[in-house]
């Protein structure tokens, strides 16, 4: 007996909502929850790290609806609802990983390449999308299916297997791997480009295909507009290049350069009394603090243990990072092996 709810709670600037699901699974039932500010990438859980029986698996569920609608919130039909099931299942599949331009002296060098594209860096997840008969998965840049978001899932109607960036409720495309069952992953990037139009026509609302400029002209113009518009950051990828899964040790045919410094750590502790946590990261397997951040008030506080990433303006060696701001959590698709020291930009570089 499968059973799911969707609740929400307004008041002020809090606006938030949790879903929660009692599924059957191998050998038993578990219990599945979603949760964070309306619209969001939502953080996800379970209260069951192992299938039950039904009866202890409804009292865990009713446990947990009772306790939030205690605290307010009420069932709705607004909002975004959230595909459950939280497994930790290795997909078989991982993303092509960009390498990182350092100076702009190289940027420019790229962008003024005929044999390059520009794209724009959107700050969202990496999140890749397998459409089968049999259903739709997200896949996160470990490989792991992970939650989708039901108004992506729902905008895929053909087989295939795109890799994208999440924004919320929204998925924005620029690669294809897999285009009506069939594999095209050693097809150069221009001719997965044109099969990528080809699927987006049966692509719903919620996702679109990321602009892609061309010439040297369009690509300066994309430099121009994202700067301006302070966005994260530029995409740089090499025309003919076949999709290769992970990141090569140099060079490559992917790049990104980030107009702002960012970094994945992790929460040490909350702050008593006020909207902030303390960070920390890792010096090989020693834990080193990195300062404090403020979690603006229209978003949840992430938990102890979780892994977030922040924008800073640099770093002092042996210190703090400088004047950092939350960007979100990355609990799905980030873990210890991202908040390593080396990935900070420090002032005297």
């Amino acid at each position: 007996m499968e059973q799911q709810i969707s609740l929400y709670f307004k008041n002020g600037s809090s606006d938030k909502e949790y879903h929660a699901q009692l599924q059957k699974a191998e050998q038993g039932y578990v219990v599945n929850f979603q949760y964070g500010r309306r619209g969001s990438t939502l953080r996800v859980g379970t209260k069951t790290n192992e299938p039950v029986e039904l009866t202890k698996a409804q009292k865990i569920y009713d446990k947990l609806v009772k306790s939030k609608t205690s605290k307010g919130y009420t069932e709705g039909e607004s909002g975004v609802k959230f595909q459950g099931n939280v497994n930790k299942e290795n997909s078989y599949l991982a993303p092509q990983l960009l390498n990182e331009i350092k100076d702009e002296a190289t940027l420019i060098e790229l962008i003024n390449e005929d044999s390059f594209y520009a794209q724009k860096k959107h700050d969202g997840e990496r999140r890749m999308v397998r459409k089968t008969a049999q259903g739709v998965e997200g896949i996160n840049k470990k490989g792991v299916i992970v939650p989708l978001n039901e108004d992506i899932a729902n905008s895929f109607t053909e087989p295939c297997i795109v890799d994208a960036e999440q924004v919320a409720n929204h998925l924005y495309v620029f690669d294809l791997r897999s285009y009506q069952g069939t594999n095209i992953e050693d097809q150069p990037y221009h001719t997965r480009l044109e099969y990528l139009q080809q699927a987006s026509k049966g692509f719903g609302q919620h996702i679109t295909v990321v602009y892609t400029a061309d010439t040297t002209d369009e690509k300066h113009q994309l430099l121009t507009e994202l700067q301006t518009d302070h966005q994260e950051g530029i995409i740089l990828k090499r025309k003919d290049h076949q999709y290769q899964e992970g990141r090569p040790h140099s060079g490559g045919d992917v790049f990104k350069y980030k107009f702002y410094k960012t970094a994945t750590v992790r929460v040490a502790s909350h702050t008593e009394g006020k909207r902030s946590i303390h960070m920390e990261m890792l010096n090989e397997n020693t834990t080193v603090p990195v300062g404090k951040v403020t979690i603006p008030s229209n978003q949840e506080i992430p938990p102890v243990g979780a892994y977030i990433e922040v924008r800073y303006l640099y770093a002092y060696k042996g210190g703090s990072l400088y004047q950092s701001t939350y960007l979100g959590d990355r609990s799905l698709e980030q873990d210890s092996s991202d908040i390593n020291l080396s990935q900070l930009i420090y002032k005297n570089e």
